[in-house]
């Protein structure tokens, strides 16, 4: 450690490490590198070019509180602005010389001699004495390990690595899943193939979206008075505060999501059969709530089929469902989510002990305040175990993060001390009282949903309000964390 600030290694270049190295630099901290494996900044959104591909998030509640961005061009920003928009605040917060781009964080180790984490990289060895991983949760596509699946003849791919060599105009083209991708993919290509077959597992509630363009007017009132741009943001806070309540401990403030999620199906599917396909047997929010006011419409299509047989086959000609039906495709596009468990997998992190983090974690990831694990000194995690929510921005759990991780590195600064790991009685302690929450919330009322394991443990959700989150982050109770030289 330099005499006066810490050098810090962040892993991860979308929003998590972009905000980390802007808000560390505007609160003293220059000596950050960000070590990000793809070509450009972005992450998440650099990867998923698919088309339809957007955000379900209000444009003025996913940006940076201090970078707000009045020129939206909707009100839920495409995935091009948004890549566009990470860019440009590390443009013009000048730390794009400090990101590393094309490099990988193969493995990172402490060594508790020096106080370092040695990070090996794809461009060689690095040292820093503090370890940010901002990996994100949906980084590793998944795809089922379905029989056949490579001895299919036509092109197969996720949506998470789109293939834009392949004209699907006039093409049988399979999606299998229902999810966040599938529901802006499908209504994209509908239009321009010659038929498309959905293949779904389970149904999942949505409500409208209720998208629209923002005016040139509209624009510059935004850029004119900022301060109707706050009072946007206030208001779709508020709508998803409200949301968080009914998810976790107020469980009536559901009622109307459940009337909107109806009404969202009705409005657009007359068939009954159809109908009673895309109707969930849970509760609202068990899983994730979709937002979206084209996936019914586009069901209804005549070139669009749903199917609810399982898929037990991909054929060199097709799908084929336990039913035995084997439907023709010349394409077959994979909508099928994200290994949402592994926080920072594929790297391997190793703590003082010698014991990495996956051994740590054995299969359930925790962490204090989803971000400090016993063991890992100096190091936090952004965007890590049960920060994820019902409803909610990323990008305000990540500022709260970031925010949490610079009161830290001033204390060990005030107690000049090299080394903060957080207390495993603590950590225990907040673990129990976070378990016991999450027990009487809506995602274990028994769904089959990316936030929860077979096991029934959930390593992903926050089982309180967002701006209780926020408020617990800011600030570091007495003995939790151990500072030493």
């Amino acid at each position: 450690m330099s005499e006066n600030r810490p050098s810090i290694a962040v892993v991860g270049g979308g929003f998590a490490g972009v905000g980390a190295v802007v808000m560390l630099r505007r609160a003293g901290y220059d000596d950050v590198t960000v070590f990000e494996r793809g070509e450009r900044v972005g992450g998440v959104w650099h990867h998923n070019t698919y088309p339809g591909a957007a955000c379900d998030v209000p444009s003025h509640l996913y940006e940076f509180s201090f970078e707000p961005n009045p020129r939206w061009s909707r009100r839920y920003a495409p995935q091009e602005e948004i890549q566009a928009y990470l860019e440009d605040v590390a443009r013009r917060n000048g730390v794009l010389d400090r990101i590393r781009t094309s490099t990988e964080v193969l493995s990172a180790a402490w060594h508790e001699e020096r106080a370092k984490w040695v990070l090996q990289t794809t461009a060689g060895e690095h040292e820093a004495d503090v370890l940010l991983t901002a990996c994100g949760q949906l980084s590793v596509p998944s795809v089922p390990p379905l029989p056949g699946l490579d001895d299919f003849e036509g092109p197969a791919f996720h949506t998470a690595t789109w293939r834009h060599d392949v004209d699907l105009t006039g093409k049988r083209v399979a999606v299998i899943g229902t999810g966040c991708s599938a529901i802006q993919v499908v209504p994209a290509i509908q239009p321009k193939v010659q038929s498309v077959t959905v293949y779904q597992r389970s149904p999942g509630w949505t409500i409208p979206k209720m998208d629209y363009a923002y005016s040139e007017r509209a624009q510059r009132l935004f850029e004119r008075f900022p301060v109707l741009q706050r009072l946007d943001r206030a208001l779709v806070f508020g709508f998803m505060e409200v949301g968080a309540a009914g998810m976790t401990n107020r469980r009536w403030l559901l009622v109307p999501f459940r009337a909107m999620a109806r009404w969202n199906i009705s409005r657009a599917i007359k068939d009954p059969e159809l109908r009673a396909k895309v109707t969930p047997a849970d509760e609202v929010g068990c899983k994730r709530v979709m937002l979206t006011d084209e996936w019914y419409p586009t069901l209804t299509k005549p070139n669009v089929e749903l199917v609810t047989d399982p898929v037990v086959q991909i054929t060199p000609a097709g799908v084929r469902t336990a039913d035995g039906t084997e439907r023709a495709a010349d394409v077959i596009i994979h909508a099928t989510g994200f290994r949402t468990h592994g926080f920072v997998a594929p790297m391997e992190i190793t703590g003082a002990t010698g014991q990495t983090l996956a051994q740590a974690w054995a299969g359930v990831p925790r962490a204090y305040l989803g971000m400090s694990v016993p063991g890992f000194p100096n190091m936090f995690l952004l965007y890590g175990p049960n920060t994820n929510g019902g409803t909610g921005s990323v990008i305000y759990t990540i500022e709260a993060n970031v925010n949490h991780v610079v009161v830290a590195l001033r204390e060990l600064e005030r107690a000049r001390a090299r080394r903060i790991e957080v207390d495993a009685a603590r950590a225990e302690a907040y673990d129990r009282e976070l378990r016991a929450a999450l027990a009487g919330t809506v995602w274990h009322t028994g769904c089959t949903s990316w936030y929860v394991d077979a096991d029934g443990n959930d390593p992903n959700q926050w089982p309180w309000l967002w701006s209780t989150y926020r408020k617990r982050a800011e600030r570091i109770e007495p003995g939790v964390y151990e500072l030493s030289a």
